[in-house]
């Protein structure tokens, strides 16, 4: 019979003969101590219940100020999760079956009870409310992490704009998602993953208060409900130390790990009166935060909703421009300085659309990631660039590399390796010949989950270029691990030369530093003739940008570097 070695028992009884008799009976318990506390009446019960926690109470059902099933119901707002056994000299089935509705777990006649009977009572009693509880908890928090579930948040929530309208108070409702936890998932395995979000979980209750609710609402969204808040401003601190804690490197067994988080924001009453809408306008929030660029708070405005209509227009549209053939791509030359030659293409998408005319991908992608479109058209764009490059080559242009761009969200994709070998395989193109260009900041997202990628890539003799660098964050110990070919100076850099010195001092270093690291090094955004000599002199190993070319459709492109060629020759015979 499992009961726990000590108890705390309150035995509510008039009768003092009946409760030395229930005194003797729990002393012959051989297994367990006891703590009894009596109490002659119900006055009296409730008054210690308010003070005091019980394992158990054993209840007579005739006490001076109580009669019948109104003790129970007068004595359960005081004790809701007390195992309750009646000892009543009444026998009555349907009375027994009335109070065990009431959630009294045991009936018991006096006269009838011995030591053992009491023991297993009392035994059964308890371990039943405790598996009642438990499985009241199990219903509403997460089993992985211990927070409050979906369930739980919902109800929650309206308790929060229940009480908040009553008090004339604020709080605050803010959504979370983990910004790259898809890939940690899909690269090191769900057990990994599993104890990230349980890492995440601790730092989340570490950052708020006890009257605060965290939830996790599936996956790696999670939901918090700021309580009680005299002024909101108390919310951006909050936020920030979320964000900060969050931010720090998670270490799982041998595996070092970056989760950034995205946080939505919408207070009560401004942003929402229901919770329908405080969680709608949160999540809105956070995905306005996500568009901005990942590891980002932003609270919801009104203007979110035209926005967000807008958006919703766009998509559609988007989802049909792949099928339409709308999306179109065009490809800007590389050119290598020291020998002048067109030795690579990038392929850039653009979007022709029927009635707006050409729209440029910054105005579209980030859309494309957030709804996952960016992984069909991501797709495309590969098929496409290898398809076009393989018809090039049939026409004897055969030295030519096309680069192609990968978004963040399709490197996060499990598939991503298939997908780029797939697009090689169609087209029937060398894997040397194709060149994925990948931002900095995007790889030190997670650089232990990217890095397998990019080691996977090079196994394949795919190309890798880091996009956009200067403008990331990485060390020079994380870029001398990165499996890459080509650093790309950002056009950031490139713009204000020869005329600002920092800018010059800035892409000296980063060309000293892929010569030292035995990396190509391309300048982007050239479009000088005095900005083409810096970085010849330089010794860089390759330019892109205006001054050669803008992005051209294939047929623009091929007469271009027909041309192109022959002036080199010319060039060369004079």
């Amino acid at each position: 019979m499992n009961i726990q070695s000590s108890l705390e028992i309150l035995l509510i009884e008039d009768n003092s003969g009946d409760a030395l008799l229930v005194e003797m009976m729990l002393s012959d318990l051989p297994l367990i101590t006891y703590s009894l506390t009596r109490a002659d009446n119900l006055a009296e019960a409730i008054e210690l219940l308010q003070k005091h926690e019980y394992d158990a109470a054993l209840l007579d059902m005739s006490l001076p100020d109580g009669e019948g099933l109104e003790i129970i119901t007068q004595l359960k707002p005081y004790a809701p999760g007390l195992p309750i056994i009646v000892m009543t000299g009444r026998q009555d089935e349907e009375f027994a079956l009335q109070t065990v509705k009431e959630g009294v777990q045991d009936y018991l006649i006096k006269g009838r009870i011995d030591s053992w009977q009491l023991t297993r009572s009392l035994s059964y009693a308890i371990e039943r409310k405790r598996l009642e509880d438990q499985m009241i908890h199990l219903a509403h928090h997460d089993q992985l992490t211990g927070l409050t579930n979906r369930v739980l948040f919902q109800d929650r929530l309206q308790q929060s704009i229940n009480r908040a309208e009553r008090r004339q108070e604020n709080f605050a409702l803010l959504y979370l998602d983990l910004d790259n936890f898809k890939s940690i998932n899909d690269a090191l395995g769900h057990h990994v993953g599993d104890k990230l979000l349980k890492g995440v979980a601790d730092r989340l209750l570490d950052s708020t208060r006890e009257s605060d609710t965290v939830a996790r609402l599936g996956g790696d969204e999670f939901a918090i409900i700021l309580d009680n808040l005299v002024d909101t401003a108390v919310v951006t601190p909050v936020v920030e130390k979320i964000m900060d804690t969050i931010a720090k490197p998670f270490l799982i067994g041998e595996h070092t790990l970056h989760a950034g988080i995205s946080i939505g924001i919408s207070l009560f009453p401004d942003s929402g009166r229901d919770a329908e809408n405080l969680i709608k306008n949160a999540d809105s929030a956070m995905y306005r935060g996500k568009r901005a660029g990942r590891g980002q708070y932003s609270y919801y405005t009104s203007d979110m909703n035209a926005k967000a209509l807008g958006d919703l227009q766009m998509e559609m549209e988007l989802r049909d421009a792949l099928e339409k053939r709308e999306l179109v791509l065009c490809y800007q030359p590389k050119i290598e300085l020291l020998t002048q030659e067109i030795v690579s293409v990038e392929a850039l998408i653009r979007w022709q659309h029927p009635k707006r005319g050409m729209i440029p991908p910054a105005d579209f992608i980030p859309l494309a990631e957030e709804t996952g479109l960016i992984i069909p058209i991501g797709e495309w764009v590969l098929e496409e660039a290898c398809r076009q490059l393989a018809g090039w080559q049939n026409m004897g242009f055969r030295s030519l590399r096309m680069a192609v761009n990968i978004s963040a969200r399709q490197l996060r994709n499990p598939d991503i390796i298939k997908v780029i070998l797939s697009a090689i395989d169609k087209a029937g193109i060398s894997p040397g010949e194709l060149e994925i260009e990948i931002t900095e900041s995007m790889l030190m997202e997670d650089t232990e989950v990217n890095n397998l990628i990019l080691r996977e890539l090079r196994q394949h003799d795919i190309r890798v270029s880091m996009d956009d660098f200067g403008t990331g964050y990485s060390s020079l110990s994380y870029l001398n691990r990165f499996n890459i070919d080509t650093l790309k100076i950002d056009r950031s850099f490139v713009r204000d030369i020869p005329v600002d010195a920092d800018s010059i001092a800035i892409a000296t270093a980063i060309v000293a530093l892929g010569k030292s690291l035995r990396l190509n090094v391309i300048a982007e955004g050239v479009e000088t003739e005095e900005q083409y000599d810096f970085f010849t002199k330089m010794d860089c190993d390759g330019a892109q940008g205006f001054y050669f070319s803008k992005p051209l459709p294939a047929n623009e492109f091929l007469q271009f570097f027909e041309s192109y060629n022959e002036k080199q020759i010319m060039e060369l015979s004079a």
